[in-house]
């Protein structure tokens, strides 16, 4: 059993091939995850995952009243812990015009954006108005490091990860399944209060509408 997949697991990190290549193949193997499994257990936890393919996770082994709370207690922080994330995404979705499903193993590059963004006053007016949610983002900024800086933003919170310093090519992982399945889920129960959604609702049901058509063409 391999001490640093119980590490990243105990973390909250998603165990994706394009994050963690070594640990995901790792956990490829039966032996290995029934192993793990078998050492959650006497935490309370297992290993989880997204899908057939996607992203290994830890999750709670039992899910009762206390467990419930918890889960709609961070649904209930939405703006905080996903709201920067969602409008970063959908910046990139809009930026590359239809390029990119925003899937996992797609790569997202910087002087791509870049280009798309000096072609559009309206994406311009558009990545202004997210500096404030950019980490060190700031107007005295060019475009180009403003950029720069929304991809390590999400690369931070595990959503990317940097495939090529030269070329700027930013690569997204497996967490993003997490994300969507998190809206859908927010989408299909109403869990949040309209007064907490507002003005991300339809950017929210434009991320869905993304990853329902990636699944599709994928199947």
């Amino acid at each position: 059993m391999n001490a640093r997949v119980l590490k990243l697991l105990l973390a909250g990190e998603y165990i994706c091939p394009v994050r963690y290549r070594l640990e995901f193949e790792l956990l490829g193997d039966t032996a290995e995850r029934e192993g793990v499994d078998a050492w959650l257990l006497s935490l309370g936890m297992r290993l989880a995952r997204l899908g057939d393919e996607g992203a290994f996770f830890l999750a709670h082994d039992y899910i009762g009243p206390k467990e419930i709370t918890q889960v709609k207690n961070e649904l209930l922080k939405f703006r905080d812990e996903y709201g920067p994330a969602v409008l970063l995404l959908d910046f990139i979705r809009q930026a590359d015009a239809g390029r990119v499903q925003l899937s996992p193993g797609e790569f997202i590059v910087l002087y791509q954006l870049e280009a798309a963004v000096s072609q559009s006053s309206m994406l311009e007016t558009q990545l202004k108005g997210l500096l404030s949610v950019i980490t060190n983002a700031a107007m005295r900024n060019t475009n180009h490091e403003n950029l720069r800086r929304l991809l390590d933003h999400l690369a931070r919170d595990g959503y990317l990860v940097l495939a090529n310093k030269d070329t700027g090519a930013y690569q997204v992982t497996g967490k993003i399944e997490q994300l969507y399945a998190v809206l859908q889920f927010l989408d299909e129960n109403k869990v949040v209060p309209d007064t907490e959604v507002d003005d991300r609702e339809e950017v929210q049901e434009d991320l869905v509408d993304e990853a329902n058509a990636g699944e599709g063409a994928a199947s």
